[in-house]
């Protein structure tokens, strides 16, 4: 089990961060300040608005423009910090963006991995590099049995995951090939403040509360899919464990998430509440499935090896998710 403290650790400690401005990334970035981590970002948008962007780390780290794919520019980034971690955040994460531009998708999440661990594997500085990685490696499920890591990879029903699947096998095989100290997170339907994506639900709900028009939430689902929500925090904690392990042990594959999958109709129906105190139906106009979507992770091994259990619950979460938004609105 990790023993380590955080801030002895983490204090002075030069870190990359790929994709640091988006909204895992900022998450991430500004708990390595608050860390005392010496943080660089490299992201293709460092002007997108964010958690990064609108707080206070922003004045104590460097932010590069590039994109992962680019050679150039991830050797320029690592010359510049020679980072003893780097954390790949950088990504297509959307999934119906994913169907909308296959090539995009596969040239970012997959190829931008590659270009990434080719320039790592030849760095002298980095003593741990995490992935970002996603539970949508192990495809669609249907049954309660939580996912374990050493299950297989399987496709799902869009390039999103299998893009992911590809940097994920990508970083188990340059640990084992060349020794690479790497590590892979997958983690769940993470959500929590200053996530902007409204094609994902928790965003997707607080958008049409603001609205106040029908809560509808279209012909996507129809609202069985039972998902393991995490929250962002929770997440920040995860990648920090790993890479702490990795100092001393080699890496592997963990899951993230809550233990609890819960159907995305009652999560939406949480939300409403957290909102306003008001229980709202959620409309979901998806063909009715024979059986539901099931994604649940196990997450025996973080816990046995890191130490690591969520700390928010999903009420909790949500109710922390919903005040910042409104907050944002408000100022």
């Amino acid at each position: 089990m990790s023993t380590v403290d955080p801030a002895a650790f983490w204090t002075g400690r030069r870190v990359l961060v790929t994709g640091g401005c988006g909204f895992g990334g900022g998450h991430l970035v500004t708990r390595l300040v608050a860390l005392g981590a010496e943080v660089g970002v490299l992201d293709r948008d460092p002007e997108q608005p964010g958690i990064l962007a609108a707080g206070p780390a922003r004045r104590h780290v460097e932010v590069r423009r590039g994109d992962v794919r680019d050679e150039t520019a991830v050797g320029e980034a690592l010359r510049r910090w020679q980072p003893q971690a780097v954390f790949h955040l950088a990504a297509q994460p959307l999934v119906p963006e994913s169907i909308r531009e296959p090539a995009e998708t596969l040239a970012v999440n997959a190829g931008g991995t590659y270009t990434l661990l080719e320039a790592v594997r030849g760095n002298e500085h980095v003593e741990a590099f995490v992935l970002a990685s996603t539970g949508g490696y192990y495809g669609e499920n249907h049954d309660d049995r939580p996912l374990r890591e050493d299950d297989p990879a399987r496709a799902g029903a869009n390039l999103y995951g299998a893009s992911k699947i590809a940097a994920d096998v990508a970083v188990q095989a340059y640990a084992r090939t060349f020794g690479l100290p790497a590590s892979v997170c997958r983690f769940m339907n993470t959500y929590g403040p200053g996530d902007r994506q409204t094609s994902r639900l928790v965003p997707h709900a607080i958008r049409l509360l603001r609205e106040g028009g029908p809560y509808d939430f279209g012909p996507r689902d129809d609202g069985t899919t039972r998902l393991d929500f995490l929250y962002v925090g929770d997440m920040v904690e995860g990648y920090l464990r790993v890479a702490e392990r990795l100092a001393t042990h080699p890496g592997g594959c963990y899951n993230f998430g809550s233990g609890r999958p819960t159907a995305i109709r009652d999560v939406a129906l949480m939300v409403s509440q957290a909102y306003d105190g008001v229980a709202r139906t959620p409309i979901f106009r998806g063909p009715r499935r024979d059986r539901p979507i099931v994604k649940g992770l196990d997450i025996t091994r973080a816990r046995t090896d890191l130490g690591w259990t969520p700390a928010v619950s999903l009420a909790d979460g949500l109710a922390r998710t919903v005040r910042s938004a409104e907050a944002v609105r408000a100022g």
